[in-house]
């Protein structure tokens, strides 16, 4: 899973986590209204605190269920609802049922553990703790007292509209991942389509000639008993054949080494926009000499993976310019902080590909927080 997915996730959980501070700021409210009135006891107060705690601990396990790791806890977010609803009920019937204060708490719960319920299940249950407010509201009213319509239409109205406002937070986090799945989904589909391209390329090429080669050498070691002559000219055209298919082999299998400078640098622009890092592209057309396109192109794709696996970069830019003959590209992001190692592999392949065509490879911080890969490599456009 992406950071940018991870990152959606706990956005998504702190922003339902509001729902447990306005829980703790209803139960603040409901001890000033008691202070207030000089009404507050001991033991009725130590049992609400005692069940305040057990409440946001079971809401602290449904938020990490519901934002992190949905639906594989789902079965373990029931039963969190339900030790968090006998939580608010215990509160309300020790305390009160005031919409001013400790009701916040039973607001702040359906705001909650409606999250990932179906639209039926929600109305139902936004219903019933609304009902169940007005009733303990009533027979329970707590220091201030309010009339029963202020009752119902407090607890209505925040019962039904609260729940609607956190799904949408969900339905934001469940679009991101069904987006990042999609893209895998793309990426993978995008792989097997090559790789049956590649397939059909390599049997149109040599199926024909390693049929015909076949056909020539068993007419040819039928032939060396009763005409050498002939069966030698077989065997001749059998190796040319041959040949012709090595020959064709090594031209499909270059031509599918090659990467495309342009589509390369695409892919990988918008893989790290993906992952929440900005990418920013200057990529003028014809700025670099096809020979050195390839080398260039796979210095993007190694550049990206070491940003994405070992850095921190909140952006990266893609330049390619062609001065005094060379033509030069430079990757940059401001993730020094966590630079790869210049001894790795993957640059050292980078370099000796630049090399085989005249370029030349750096990758270094530059010292303000930022990482330079710079290739070069010669271009017969001109400057």
């Amino acid at each position: 899973m992406t950071s940018a997915i991870q990152r959606a996730q706990r956005i998504t959980m702190w922003s339902l986590g509001f729902s447990l501070i306005l829980a703790w700021f209803g139960a603040l409210a409901g001890i000033s209204l008691y202070a207030m009135e000089d009404r507050l006891s001991a033991p009725r107060l130590t049992v609400t605190l005692a069940a305040m705690l057990v409440l946001t601990w079971s809401m602290v396990r449904l938020l990490r269920a519901v934002s992190l790791f949905w639906p594989r806890l789902a079965r373990r977010s029931r039963i969190d609802t339900v030790i968090s609803g006998a939580a608010v009920l215990t509160v309300l019937l020790v305390q009160d049922a005031n919409p001013a204060g400790w009701g916040m708490v039973s607001i702040a719960w359906i705001s909650l553990v409606t999250v990932r319920s179906s639209r039926l299940m929600t109305v139902l249950l936004a219903l019933g703790t609304a009902a169940t407010g007005v009733v303990i509201g009533i027979v329970n009213p707590g220091p201030q007292v309010l009339p029963i319509g202020a009752y119902a239409v407090i607890y209505g109205v925040m019962c039904l509209t609260l729940p609607w406002a956190n799904k949408l937070w969900i339905w934001i986090l469940d679009l991101a991942e069904q987006a990042h799945h999609s893209k895998d989904a793309e990426a993978r589909l995008a792989v097997t389509e090559e790789r049956l391209r590649f397939a059909r390329d390599l049997h149109d090429l040599v199926g024909h000639s390693l049929s015909v080669i076949a056909v020539k050498s068993e007419l040819a070691g039928k032939l060396t008993a009763i005409d050498t002559g002939r069966a030698a000219d077989q065997m001749a055209e059998v190796r040319a054949l041959a040949q012709d298919s090595l020959r064709q082999i090594r031209s499909a299998v270059r031509g599918y080494r090659i990467l495309d400078l342009a589509s390369e640098i695409a892919s990988v622009q918008a893989i790290l926009e993906a992952d929440g890092i900005r990418c920013k592209v200057d990529l003028p057309e014809t700025a670099v000499d096809p020979e050195a396109a390839g080398p260039f192109a796979w210095v993007v794709r190694e550049s990206a993976t070491n940003i994405l696996r070992h850095s921190s970069a909140s952006w990266c830019t893609v330049t390619l310019l062609a001065t005094d003959g060379s033509a030069v590209l430079e990757v940059v992001n401001d993730g020094a902080g966590a630079a790869v190692d210049q001894g790795g592999t993957g640059l050292a392949g980078l370099a000796e590909r630049l090399a085989a065509v005249g370029g030349t490879l750096t990758a270094q911080p530059t010292g303000d927080g930022r990482f330079l890969v710079r290739a070069t490599a010669p271009t017969g456009v001109a400057a």
